[in-house]
């Protein structure tokens, strides 16, 4: 079990390009054991745009397909995070209104039957799923 100061340290590191790769990785594996991660990864600042930028860093990647597992792996682990905010009650109103899942798309529309594609929708996948697990009008409109 990670304490609150771990995640506070990680959830900074998120900020600064030559820590975020580790940060993502320790994020996305204690998530489940720090059930206020969404609000203060929504709530902390840069984050989400760190996680925006991860995303969109990747898009060059995805035609022609040149995807390589470890690009797929440390983006699918800032899609993890962005699936902990989309699921959070107190997050999730404000993930929609900010449009976030539009970035997801490009990644759905990928041809490649190769493995980092498919992890990568598959991930995409669960963000979206995340939100619609929830019977919430808001997520439905």
């Amino acid at each position: 079990m990670s304490s609150s100061s771990d995640i506070e340290q990680y959830v900074h590191q998120l900020s600064n390009q030559a820590t975020r790769e580790n940060a993502l990785l320790e994020l996305s594996k204690k998530r489940e054991n720090f059930p206020e991660l969404a609000p203060y990864l929504w709530y902390s600042f840069g984050t989400i745009a760190a996680l925006l930028q991860e995303i969109v860093s990747i898009y060059p990647l995805l035609a022609p397909p040149a995807l390589t597992a470890h690009a797929s792996n440390r983006v699918c682990n800032a899609l993890a995070l962005l699936q902990c905010v989309a699921s959070h009650p107190e997050t999730r109103g404000l993930f929609l209104q900010a449009h976030v899942p539009l970035f997801l798309y490009p990644f759905l529309n990928t041809m490649s039957k190769t493995r980092p594609f498919e992890y990568l929708r598959l991930t995409s996948l669960g963000v979206i799923g995340a939100l619609v697990k929830v019977d919430d009008t808001d997520v439905i409109n």
